[in-house]
């Protein structure tokens, strides 16, 4: 049951003019930022090239990708619960025999799955450089792990803010809100000093950093999905008490 609905949402997705939008744009700003990094690399001298194009695609195209499907995860979210509670559809979800758990994962693994077509371009565009330069597979399979992980808590704050509402809009505000606390929680440390560590350690770009640079820890493997079953619990609880009432 949780696979049949994941197909619906993937099919749903797909057939919304949302999805070929985000994806559309996400090629066009990312195929441009691969092409400007090619260029400013070719253009420096080698005794000035202080880090090798794999870390420079890494940094600038796999980060750049994350912010993006930041920005599209809550976009695609925002219909899967609060959209349909507006359209009125939700109860025949709700009437339907499956539990809340499958549903939640249905549509988790619906919107994962749509996204991951965003998280799969920055390695189709490190492929087209195969056989011209050398690049280093290892830190490029590290820098699509962690961006893949950070899509799956990006989804799981999305999905959780549409339980919120009946507006999409007012889901769609609460999940930037969520998501944008965790972007700057870690500039709070220069304020809070003695809670410095916690702050930095709350904040999901040190967490990602360190797959761009190579590094594949535990440690921030077990934070992504950690704060991913965080919310998807959450989201849980908010359809369970809707239910209730």
């Amino acid at each position: 049951m949780v696979l049949t609905l994941a197909a619906r949402e993937w099919r749903a997705g797909l057939l919304t003019p949302l999805a070929w939008v985000l994806l559309a744009a996400s090629q066009a700003v990312l195929g441009w930022t691969f092409l400007q990094v090619l260029e400013r690399y070719a253009g420096l001298e080698a005794a000035k090239r202080t880090v090798g194009l794999t870390l420079e695609l890494s940094l600038n195209l796999w980060g750049f990708a994350a912010a993006l499907t930041l920005l599209a995860a809550p976009l695609l979210a925002a219909r899967m619960f609060a959209g349909e509670r507006e359209q009125g559809s939700a109860s025949l979800l709700g009437a339907a025999p499956v539990s809340i758990l499958e549903l939640v994962a249905g549509k988790y693994l619906g919107l994962t799955g749509l996204l991951t077509l965003v998280c799969l371009l920055p390695p189709l565009l490190g492929l087209t450089l195969v056989g011209a330069t050398e690049l280093d597979p290892g830190l490029l399979a590290a820098a699509t792990l962690g961006l893949w992980l950070s899509t799956l808590l990006f989804a799981a704050v999305g999905l959780f803010a549409s339980t919120l509402s009946a507006q999409p809009g007012v889901a769609l505000v609460v999940a930037y809100a969520i998501l944008l606390g965790f972007s700057v929680v870690g500039e709070a440390g220069r304020l809070f000093e003695p809670a410095s560590t916690l702050f930095d350690w709350l904040s999901w770009n040190g967490h990602l950093l360190w797959f761009l640079i190579g590094a594949v820890r535990l440690s921030d493997i077990a934070y992504f999905l950690l704060f991913s079953v965080l919310f998807l619990a959450l989201t849980h609880r908010g359809l369970a008490n809707r239910r209730l009432r």
